[in-house]
């Protein structure tokens, strides 16, 4: 029997995916920014949580039991309150970022939320994503993608804490990494996880890495691309993987 049910991803154009990776990446950098700003510290640069219940990107506990969520597949952005999602959300689609930042400071606002102590700052690079008065989000047109990638971050998931697990593993911590979409947990000294793809790898690919570096992990030193991955024995041979790291590949 299958460790977890595996969701059929199919085969995407890698440019339109790398578009829909970057609308995902940039919408991810507001709840940095929220993080960064309210959240207790939890490692050497901001990092985020995959949280299974909902299958969303969100933040850690920002005082009294709140946090911000993000959906995957049409990147709507909500706030939870004791675990359970508010009323309001925001549908980003031809939202600019001044209007988000609008909508959350607002949002905050009404939950008795300091302001002041918001703050756009991150500790990297933000350069190339969607920011500035005159982009416009538009999941809507990438809907096909963005629902792959979503399915891809449910199978990372169910796999890196499979894999996690094992001896040594910490399974009830799923990091997200807002630099890059990495998702990744710490296990037996290393580091087990995913990424949506990045510019020296452009389709998803699993990895393990030693711990360190600025998001948790170092350089991988085993890699597992989408491309290499089949369907009929995909969460065994991704945790198989994942457990034995595979063997040393050149990132």
């Amino acid at each position: 029997m299958s460790p977890f049910e595996w969701r059929s991803v199919g085969d995407h154009d890698p440019k339109r995916l790398a578009e829909a990776r970057n609308q995902l990446l940039s919408a991810t950098q507001w709840l940095a920014r929220i993080e960064r700003s309210y959240a207790a510290p939890h490692d050497p640069e901001v990092s985020l949580r995959w949280l299974d219940d909902r299958n969303v990107i969100s933040t850690h506990d920002l005082g009294s039991d709140l946090s911000l969520v993000l959906n995957v597949d049409d990147l709507r952005m909500q706030f939870n309150e004791a675990g359970n999602p508010s009323d309001h959300e925001i549908d980003v689609e031809e939202r600019s970022p001044a209007h988000i930042e609008a909508w959350l400071l607002i949002e905050l606002l009404h939950r008795g939320v300091d302001r002041e102590r918001f703050s756009k700052d991150l500790p990297y690079d933000s350069v190339g994503l969607l920011n500035g008065d005159g982009v416009e989000f538009s999941p809507g047109e990438y809907e096909p993608e963005l629902r792959a990638l979503d399915a891809w971050m449910r199978n990372a998931a169910q796999a890196i804490k499979a894999a996690a697990a094992a001896p040594g593993g910490q399974d009830d911590v799923l990091r997200v990494s807002p630099r890059d979409l990495r998702v990744q947990a710490a296990a037996g000294g290393r580091v087990l996880g995913f990424s949506p793809g990045d510019e020296m790898i452009p389709e998803p690919f699993f990895f393990v890495a030693a711990a360190g570096g600025p998001n948790g992990a170092g350089e991988p030193i085993a890699v597992l691309r989408a491309s290499e991955i089949r369907d009929s024995d995909a969460p065994e041979r991704v945790i198989a993987f994942l457990r034995s790291g595979g063997q040393p590949t050149t990132h």
